[in-house]
Formats: structure tokens, sequence, C-alpha cells
């Protein structure tokens, strides 16, 4: 479960690079509209995407542990080239690696590992956030095509990619039944993206719009019915998230640290104060805890998709502890660590966004809870009990 030998020596090399190429421009990613798409292709110079996926394609052939470990130690430098990271090797890639066609594989991951592609995601809807079964874009089969039509919303680096799965209603079940998934490639006629959105970290957010989209049959991904096995793939992308979290949070702690030996008031550092070392020790073991947690989940499946319970309770722990400890750093800073300059309090920013993004803090303690009795605690009011009703 601890990481070998080995993987010290990577993570150890990859911090050594975040150092000299992402430190110095940790705050670009928000203020400069043009790095993220730089960084990208820095990070793809230096084979730092798509570390898990098959040499075949471009890939380091690395095992999911490996490449959670990068992910966790770009963050501590930049949270935003983890992001990146992350999701081309345990994110949104990962869904053409397990479940496209050999073709789509040799279309699209070659450019993933280069840092020319990227994939993002459509579960949301305005009218289906947690409740994802009750979406309404809906994909028709015709002829040798299929045509989308709706909405996706809160869809994260829509801008900087150029390949998209989209979950749709690709049959007339209910529910989940109906749901597969398709790819969409940037500038199809009858897609397009709208109504871009700041949020708290200054990333955008977007609607994906589908109007008489047509889209080739050999892009589906997984046809009506797979909305199970779809969401194997997701236990994979929380892990990677998570790692993003930690790493986020131990890069904050890091800053404190070294802030509260070097500080002085009172004629000697911050670091003589028994608050400031409770404040530590309390930071401290929470990373432990939540870098343990989350080490099991990944190494207990180290090729494969992660155990359902340790990947939802590890999200929900660190992406808790991560505001904890983010929360704690700016303290430590004071008025310093308040001020945009710091860094630190956009690391809290975005950590604040992980308790809603891939699945809500609170819905994460039903699922957890109904594995622990083994059943599923619906959520959906008794029809007629209200005016919405489940699809």
């Amino acid at each position: 479960m601890l990481p070998t030998d080995a993987q010290k020596e990577l993570m150890a090399g990859l911090r050594r690079t975040a150092e000299a190429h992402f430190r110095a421009d940790e705050m670009r990613w928000e203020t400069d509209p043009d790095y993220p798409r730089r960084g990208l292709a820095l990070l793809g110079e230096h084979r730092l995407l798509g570390m898990n996926m098959p040499e075949e394609y471009g890939g380091l052939g690395l095992s999911h542990y490996d490449a959670l470990l990068a992910v966790e130690e770009m963050a501590k430098v930049s949270s935003d080239a983890a992001n990146l990271m992350q999701a081309s090797s345990l994110g949104q890639a990962q869904y053409i690696l397990r479940f496209g066609s050999e073709a789509m594989r040799r279309k699209y991951l070659p450019g993933v590992c280069a840092g020319t592609t990227r994939v993002a995601i459509g579960i949301s809807e305005p009218e289906a956030g947690t409740a994802a079964t009750a979406m309404r874009t809906r994909a028709t089969e015709d002829g040798d095509h299929w045509v989308i039509e709706g909405r996706k919303h809160y869809v994260s680096g829509a801008t900087l990619s150029n390949v998209f799965v989209i979950y749709a209603r690709m049959s007339r079940d209910p529910g989940a039944k109906g749901i597969g998934a398709i790819l969409v490639e940037a500038g199809t006629p009858g897609f397009r993206i709208e109504r871009l959105s700041e949020n708290m970290a200054g990333n955008f957010q977007a609607d994906l719009v589908f109007d008489q989209c047509r889209v080739p049959k050999e892009n589906v991904l997984l046809p009506g019915g797979a909305f199970a096995t779809l969401t194997r793939c997701y236990n994979l992308e929380r892990c990677g998230g998570t790692a993003q979290m930690l790493g986020t949070a131990a890069g904050a702690f890091e800053r404190a640290l070294d802030y509260v030996q070097q500080r002085r008031q009172f004629n000697r550092a911050l670091i003589e104060f028994q608050a400031v070392q409770m404040k530590l020790a309390d930071m401290a073991t929470q990373l432990e805890a939540g870098r343990l947690m989350l080490y099991r989940a990944i190494a207990s499946h180290p090729n494969d998709f992660p155990d359902p319970q340790e990947s939802g309770m590890a999200k929900l722990f660190v992406n808790e502890m991560a505001k904890f400890v983010t929360d704690h750093a700016i303290q430590l800073f004071g008025a310093a660590g308040y001020l945009r300059a710091s860094g630190i309090e956009r690391r809290y920013r975005i950590v604040r966004g992980a308790q809603i993004a891939g699945g809500v803090a609170d819905i994460q303690r039903v699922m957890i809870a109904g594995r622990l009795v083994g059943r599923q605690f619906s959520q959906w009011a008794p029809r007629g009990a209200t005016s919405g009703t489940s699809p």
C-alpha cells in the first residue's frame, strides 16, 4: 500500500520537473486565458499525460497507482497541472481506453498523451445534477448515425477540449436502463459550447448544447443500458480527483510549515507557539489519514477500477480534510494568506469545489451507508408525492 522505492523515485523526479516548469507560473492558470493550453502542451512534452496509458498509444504503461502518486506530487506545486494529468490518466480519457473501439483508441489516445487532445465529459444537466438518471439528453438512431438533442451543464475544461464523452438516453427504457455514452468531437455540426460561467476557483464551466447533432455510429462508447458499467470508470476518476485535492492541501501545508518557521512575532518564530504546533499536528495527521485511505483504494486494484466503497470513502474524507487543511494554512499565514499573491487562498478555493464535483459529499454518505447494509437508499419521492418524477 505504501509507495515502493521506485515509486518514490518517480515522485522525486516529478517534483523536480514541477518546481522547474510550473512553480513560477502557478497563478497564470487563473490570470492568463492562454496559459492552460500552453500548460497542457508542456505536460505533454515532459510525458506527464496518459502516464498509465499503454505504450502503444504513447503512454508510459505505468499502473494507476503510479499515475495517482504523480498527480498528488504535481498538485503540491500546481493543482491545475495536476488536474490535466489526472484527466488524461485516471479520468475522462479512461472512458476511451476501457470502452472505446481499437479505432477510437488509436485515433484519440496518442493525442491525449502528447497534449494535443483533451477529453471532457458531459453528464449533469440543468434538471439532472445529483439525480443523474433524470437526464433528458437523447441520442436517436438514424441510419448510420445517432442524432443527439439536449443540453449538458457545468462541464469543466470545455474550451480546452476537443473530444467529449456524452451520457445520453439511447433507448426508451426509463431511468438508468436507457443511458449510454457517445463521443462527440468539437466542431461537429449541431454541437456548440455556450454559457461559460467562472467558478470560485477562477476556472470556467460551460453548457454543451446539442441541436440535431449527427454523430457516426462508430462513435458509440457503450449503448443504452450501460450506465452501471460507465459508473465503474467513475470510481477511478474519483481517485484521480481525490489525489489532486490531497496534493493541493499538502502543498498548502508545506508552505504553511515553512512560513511558521520563518515568520517572527513577539521576538520568536511562530512555530514556538503551542497553538501553532497544535494546528500543524492536526493538519499533518489529517493529511496522512487521507493519504492512506486513498492509497489503499488505488493499490487494492492497481490496474482495474477501484472498489466503490473504498474510493467513495477516500473522496469524502480527503475532500473535507483538504478544506480543513487549506483553511488552517490561510490562518497560519494570517493577512498574507488572505492575499491572492500568496497562492494559499486559491488552494482553498480549488478544494472547496471538490465537495460538490464528482458526487456531492452528502450523497457520498448516503451511498456509503447503503453499501454498509447491502441496499440502495432511493432519493426519489414516491410518485404523486411531488410534482417531480423519476424518468
